[in-house]
């Protein structure tokens, strides 16, 4: 699934049952009790662990490499990424040096 494709079935859902929990709140309790820093991967670990819904899982699941420093670089990057605009992890890979 897409993107474009995500955001257009989260615009039907609301129109039809409203607003949902602010992004925040919902990954404040999809990420409760995570221990930062953290891949994507591993968020998407903790949030199956707390019972998190599909739609919080997806996003976290197309989260860019790299390790997140904070909920908040958690949340800046899929801010970012729901607005079409890239954002960058908070600690991108090291690069290996030979």
């Amino acid at each position: 699934m897409t993107r474009e494709r995500l955001a257009q079935g989260v615009s039907a859902l609301e129109a039809r049952v409203g607003q949902p929990l602010p992004l925040a709140q919902s990954l404040h309790e999809a990420l409760l009790g995570a221990v930062f820093p953290l891949t994507a991967e591993e968020l998407t670990w903790v949030a199956r662990e707390n019972e998190a819904p599909p739609t919080v899982l997806s996003l976290l699941g197309g989260l860019p490499r790299g390790h997140f420093a904070s909920l908040d670089a958690v949340a800046l990057a899929l801010e970012g990424d729901l607005s079409g605009v890239d954002a960058a992890p908070a600690h991108p890979p090291a690069a290996s040096s030979r």
